[in-house]
């Protein structure tokens, strides 16, 4: 008997995407020339997920900054406060995350066979 919950699913050619919390800046078409403040919750090479009080409007245009970083890329989603940007060229990943410890932390803190990070307090030796 097959579990109805269970329902396998297909495989896709998703590109890894990385957990972040960057604070940036947004410039859409139709938003104030400076820019509002938004937060990138997850990057990939092909685009971000973006977190704004005001998101933009689907199939918007926007520039979203970080540090020397400029993303452009067109509004492909929204769902209340968040949105998925489509780039309109690859993000360089290791830029993003540069001089913010996300790399270092990622690495820390990933562990593939508990889900914890390895310095978690059950894996360290007892013995002292």
């Amino acid at each position: 008997m097959r579990w109805p919950w269970t329902r396998s699913r297909k495989r896709t050619s998703r590109s890894v995407r990385k957990q972040v919390s960057l604070s940036a800046f947004m410039i859409s078409e139709y938003g104030p020339d400076e820019g509002v403040q938004v937060r990138i919750l997850n990057a990939a090479v092909g685009g971000l997920q973006v977190r704004a009080d005001a998101p933009p409007k689907l199939g918007e245009i926007v520039e979203i900054k970080h540090r020397s970083l400029t993303i452009r890329g067109e509004v492909i989603r929204v769902e209340g406060k968040r949105f998925a940007i489509k780039a309109s060229e690859p993000i360089d990943l290791e830029q993003l995350l540069a001089k913010s410890n996300l790399a270092t932390k990622i690495a820390l803190t990933t562990h593939r066979s508990v889900g914890e990070s390895p310095l978690h307090w059950s894996n360290q030796d007892r013995s002292t």
